[in-house]
Formats: C-alpha cells, structure tokens, sequence
C-alpha cells in the first residue's frame, strides 16, 4: 500500500452476509470524502470462495485495494496488521457496519485530525464504562482494566489517527472480545495512551466540527437527540434510532450518566 497520504480501511465480516457491505459501498458512492485517499477492503472469515466473489462483486466499481485474510480475527487486530503491513501517513478504520451519511467525511475528519495538538479523532465518542451495568462480583474482576464512569474514550467503529502514532501505542493481540474493550475504553485504551501523551481527543460531527469529551453529550453524534450530526452510523447509532423512548433513555444513561437521558430528544 502505498502512493497516498491516507487509507481508509473498511472490515468486511463474512457472517453479516452482503447487507453491511453494500450500505457502506452505497454511502461510499453517493459521499465524495474530501480528501484523496486509498480505500482497502478487508475481507475477513471467508472460507467460501463464492462467498468472497459476492462480496467483491458488491464492492464493483470502488477502485479498493484488497486484503483477505487466511483466518478470522476480531476487529482491532485486523487494524493492527494493516497498520503493520501499510505506508500511508494516517489511517481511518472503518468496521463493518459502518456507513457513511455526508459528503466531505474523510476530509472534515483529516482536517480535525491536523489541528493543533490533536491525537485521534472519531465519528462518536462515548463516556460509557464496562463497570457500570456489571454485577458487582464481575465489578471486582474487571476494576484492574476498566475505569469506572466517566470514561471518555473514542470510539473504535470510525476512528482515525497518524500512523507513526498509531504504531507508537501499546496495541496489544486481540484475542476475545474482553480484549478489544480494553483497548477501546479501557485503562490502558487507545483513547488514554494518546491522552498520556498530551494529545487532543476530538469527535467530529457532520457540521465539520471537532469537539472535546466535554461536549461530546451535547454534540448529537452518540445516542443524544436524534443523533443529527453524526457522521458515520454504525449498528450501535442504528439500534438507538430505531429504539423506542425508554430504551433510549437507558442507553443514554450507559453512554451519558443520568443527565444524559434528557438529550434524547
């Protein structure tokens, strides 16, 4: 991979079947990004070779570099190997169910990302803790990773960063689920080791904005008001707007505190 500033990468999970990717293809088509770019696709636990041939005939017409992997592997480690095998300067990771919902998203993020003393950047961010909803005996066990609420951390379905940072981190091998919370909001997360080191963390919202943990609640992209000024949805953005009132209002809580319950429009 090489010849451009930036890569945006997109995880393609066999097990979702063609729906996951053809909205991410579809928004991709209808949203110039803004900034010149490479798009790779990587596809992930695809033993089926007619399986594999759908899916890149769902991705026809894309110009996308591609990645297959030889065996499934859990969203951040994908990350990691590209970011082991790749040369571009900065990196935007992209899960499977992303999609993109405005024109100039690339560009709005880079451009974010380059501010002065900023470290990464995300399309959502999140306050949420694993400590919160556990019992309190799985508490106990999961004290030593997590941070108890608030816990301000980017979130890792849309999130973009420099490469030289990113390979500079402490990423370890994702090998369950447990693991990849831990370095998505954890106390030893993404989000923390940039903090560490002085950098900015910002989620930039569709008006072009980048904002601060502080007003991340109020900014509308993650489970506040109708989540207007989100820039990449996800399944997680999905599941809140199609929930009704109260279910809202719990996954407010968990994102937001008690206070945050009253943006959900």
């Amino acid at each position: 991979m090489s010849g451009a500033a930036i890569c945006v990468a997109h995880l393609v999970w066999a097990p979702l079947g063609l729906a996951p990717l053809e909205r991410f293809a579809g928004s991709y088509r209808r949203h110039p990004a803004g900034a010149e770019h490479r798009l790779r696709l990587v596809f992930n636990g695809f033993d089926d070779p007619e399986a594999l041939r759908s899916a890149r005939a769902a991705a026809a017409g894309l110009d996308a570099e591609e990645t297959v992997l030889e065996r499934p592997a859990l969203d951040l480690d994908v990350y990691r190997g590209v970011l082991a095998a790749g040369d571009a300067g900065a990196y935007l990771f992209c899960n499977s169910y992303c999609e993109l919902l405005a024109d100039g998203w690339l560009g709005m993020l880079d451009e974010q990302r380059r501010a002065p003393g900023v470290g990464m950047v995300a399309a959502s961010g999140s306050w949420e803790s694993q400590l919160t909803p556990a019992p309190l005996p799985l508490k106990l066990l999961r004290w030593r990773r997590f941070a108890p609420f608030p816990n301000p951390h980017l979130r890792t379905n849309a999130f973009m960063l420099d490469r030289e940072l990113a390979r500079s981190l402490r990423w370890p091998a994702i090998r369950r689920k447990s693991d990849a919370w831990a370095l998505e909001g954890g106390r030893a997360s993404l989000s923390r080791q940039v903090c560490d080191r002085g950098g900015r963390l910002l989620v930039v919202g569709r008006d072009g904005r980048g904002y601060e943990s502080d007003d991340w609640p109020a900014s509308h992209t993650f489970r506040s008001g109708e989540q207007e000024n989100l820039l990449i949805a996800d399944n997680r953005t999905q599941d809140y707007a199609g929930a009704d009132v109260a279910t809202r209002r719990r996954l407010a809580e968990l994102a937001w505190g008690p206070a945050g319950s009253d943006r959900d429009g």
